[in-house]
């Protein structure tokens, strides 16, 4: 009880620092500190930042604390010269600012990331964006190079500066940077794909590992020349100087990291390890695991949402238990590798909770990873950042060798990911299956002997097979996902799958279909599409294309365009899956368009008297086309939205002729466009036609056919809500 309460007051003291509703979208003029090293791209810079004091229309209002915000080069061609020209943004400087803000908002969709979970762990409580305007005189200035209270995120921050510039060449420059000071935003997704697909993520941060070998090595140094210390070592014994001194490197290192909660946690751990051995107090294995996690939680109560936090101390239990009542325990290679195996087969189930999938090889690349990078990759790094200021050709040389060695590792770990058994997926289970198939594996990792051992082969049997609802024939799922201000639409029959555009692409490094869009497949159970359809070539429905293509490569491809490989849709081509109907009304061959929204392929799904109509983007002149020409076709139950309801669509006579019960409308939250408009919704409002929109529903759900009792469509936002998520 004490514990639900400390977490509860811990969650008020977060949430109730928000910014007022009525502030969103409003140049605010604002004083703060850079409280993160800023990532820059080709397009923005993105950083947190601690708002000081906060000022609207020359009023100081309450600050909203710790914001995350985006700097973009380009708002126009004034904006772009001043971003070039100013001087670089860094961490630990205060500035003033006039930004747009508005509260935490992120997609909702089953098997996505949490954004708005994320930026509740990380006490973040609104994003936003850099306002310049040189007509009103609202421009960007640095009040303080250096603001107090944050030398350590400074030195992070010079530290960064010069392996920047000392790695500029070396090809693993992002992995030696995580490696110094937890800076991971260097490492490419191509990178981080090889370290999902092998299960070695955990071997690129400043994690437990690596503070460990920090705090042993300089414990050991410090036993061994303690004794010739003079009147010192008579003072204090030389353990007790030794855990001291761990302790205190393994605070430094983990300052370095910015405290990051696996750091946190493995710092605690230590703590306790290296405190038992200065009192002189033999600690148990078990103890320290249970103190660790219990004072963890006292620090911090949301902890619990941090999948690292499950993993890291499942791991270090998983450990014990492989040890319980064994007495010989191998000493040599073979050691290695069997505690490899046991811990990878274990955390099977928390990893197909946590990301719907598990790695087949980690074991295998763990094998050699694990040593590669915590005795020769982390080492160089570590003395050779410790001498970038005064020796900095031979720190280069110590990193060029680093960077040498995880070239030879690449290779190994290449491979390993490229493997087609390399990942197993699997659907994310349900609490009663996860505590099955976690006690299941728990009885396999115990010694020989141990009673109803091997009867955990059948306790883990559900999380392999799972029990996945199907469709029956004649009924189809139809959904419509979060992703912003775009489209992306799965359809589901019993035996097919159809994916209607993919969302938009945001960056080199994040687009919706594969933060969106293939989640959800997994999650859904799904490792096949039959059929992908671009309805046109605007990034805002095609911009995840490439990340579906390459991990799905559909069966058939139809786009409104020249895509390569894709067949055009065109109205007239029907086709029939599994009792389900699909009618393509546009585009026309013999109509053509200056717009190519107006081009966009339309699609109606229908089973019986139900049936859902996927306008893309067409406007009033394609819609005028479609009720001249396929006006008996276009009568539907439910209707996505045209244009996202922009006002130049949703025209009066295109919505007779569809004459929908519901209309779901994919519009993105505070969105530049302000769509949907006013007048569209009015006339939706007016011909008493339900409006669901994905930025408050998230991803919306509906199931036409025989069983379908009700037309009210399922809002994952609502059926998922945490007490974190925003409720707009």
């Amino acid at each position: 009880m004490l514990g639900f309460l400390w977490a509860l007051l811990r969650a008020h003291w977060v949430l109730d620092v928000v910014l007022p509703s009525e502030l969103q979208g409003k140049d605010l003029l604002v004083t703060g500190v850079v409280a993160s090293i800023p990532l820059e791209d080709k397009h923005k810079r993105r950083f947190e930042f601690d708002i000081e004091t906060l000022e609207f229309n020359q009023q100081k209002l309450k600050s909203p604390g710790k914001v995350r915000i985006s700097w973009f080069r380009k708002q126009n061609n004034q904006v772009n010269n001043y971003y070039k020209n100013k001087e670089k943004l860094k961490a630990g400087q205060r500035w003033q600012f006039w930004l747009r803000l508005k509260q935490p908002h992120g997609f909702m969709n089953p098997g996505s990331f949490d954004y708005e979970g994320w930026l509740y762990q990380n006490k973040i409580r609104a994003t936003g964006y850099v306002r310049i305007n040189t007509k009103k005189k609202q421009f960007a200035k640095i009040l303080d190079d250096n603001a107090s209270g944050y030398n350590i995120l400074s030195l992070r921050q010079y530290l960064h500066d010069i392996l920047t510039n000392i790695t500029s060449k070396n090809k693993y420059a992002g992995i030696l940077a995580a490696l110094a000071i937890g800076e991971r935003t260097g490492i490419s997704q191509q990178q981080w794909q090889v370290f999902r697909a092998t299960g070695t993520s955990h071997l690129v941060a400043i994690s437990g590992l690596h503070i460990g070998l920090v705090a042993g090595f300089v414990f050991l140094i410090t036993r061994r020349l303690w004794p010739y210390c003079g009147s010192a070592a008579l003072t204090l014994a030389s353990p007790r100087a030794a855990a001291l001194s761990a302790l205190l490197f393994a605070v430094f290192y983990a300052a370095l990291s910015g405290f990051a909660i696996p750091a946190q946690r493995a710092l605690i751990m230590l703590s306790i390890v290296m405190l038992s051995i200065f009192w002189r107090h033999k600690v148990q294995s078990s103890q320290v695991l249970s103190i660790a996690l219990i004072s963890v939680l006292l620090f911090d109560p949301v902890a619990v949402l941090s999948p690292g936090f499950w993993l890291s101390f499942a791991a270090v239990a998983i450990i014990s238990l492989a040890a319980l009542g064994r007495i010989d325990i191998d000493k040599d290679w073979r050691m290695w590798g069997r505690l490899q195996w046991r811990i990878s087969l274990a955390l099977i189930p928390l990893l197909v909770f946590l990301f719907q999938q598990a790695s087949l090889v980690s074991p295998l690349a763990n094998l050699f990873a694990i040593p590669v990078i915590s005795f020769l990759v982390v080492p160089l790094v570590l003395i050779a950042t410790s001498m970038v200021s005064f020796m900095p050709d031979l720190a280069m040389l110590m990193y060029s060798s680093a960077d040498a060695i995880l070239g030879a590792l690449w290779w190994i770990l290449s491979y390993l990911a490229d493997m087609p058994i390399s990942q197993w997926y699997g659907v994310k289970p349900l609490f009663v299956p996860l505590c099955l198939a976690s006690l299941g594996f728990a009885l396999l990792l115990t010694p020989k002997g141990w009673p109803a051992k091997y009867l955990g082969v059948f306790l883990i049997l559900p999380l392999i097979w799972p029990n996945v609802h199907a469709l029956n024939e004649g009924e189809v799922e139809i959904t419509l996902l979060d992703v912003g201000q775009g489209l992306a639409v799965v359809v589901q029959t019993k035996d097919h799958v159809l994916v209607f555009d993919t969302g938009p692409k945001f960056s080199e490094n994040f687009d919706t279909g594969a933060a969106v869009v293939i989640p959800f497949l997994r999650q859904k159970n799904i490792n096949k599409l039959n059929m992908l359809i671009l309805s046109h070539k605007d990034n805002d429905h095609r911009g995840g294309f490439e990340s579906i293509q390459k991990e799905f490569k559909p069966d058939i491809l139809l786009s409104s365009y020249n895509e390569k490989g894709s067949e055009k849709c065109l109205a007239l081509n029907n086709w029939v899956w599994d009792g389900v109907l699909f009618e393509m009304l546009n585009p026309d061959e013999s109509i053509s368009y200056k717009k190519r929204n107006n081009a966009s392929c339309v699609l109606r799904v229908s089973v019986g008297t139900q049936s859902l109509l996927l306008s893309a983007d067409i406007e009033k002149r394609a819609e005028k086309q479609l009720v001249k020409h396929r006006y008996k076709q276009l009568k539907s139950t439910y209707l996505v939205a045209p244009h996202h309801g922009s006002k130049t669509s949703s025209s009066q006579p295109f919505l007779e002729a569809v004459d929908p019960d519901i209309v779901l409308i994919p519009v993105g939250y505070k969105n530049r466009y302000r769509m949907p408009h006013a007048t569209v919704l009015k006339r939706y409002n007016d011909m008493h036609i339900r409006i669901f929109e994905t930025y408050k529903s998230g991803a919306i759900s509906i199931r036409l056919g025989q069983n379908s009792s009700s037309l009210i469509p399922g809002e994952y936002r609502k059926q998922s809500q945490k007490y974190w998520n925003s409720r707009h």
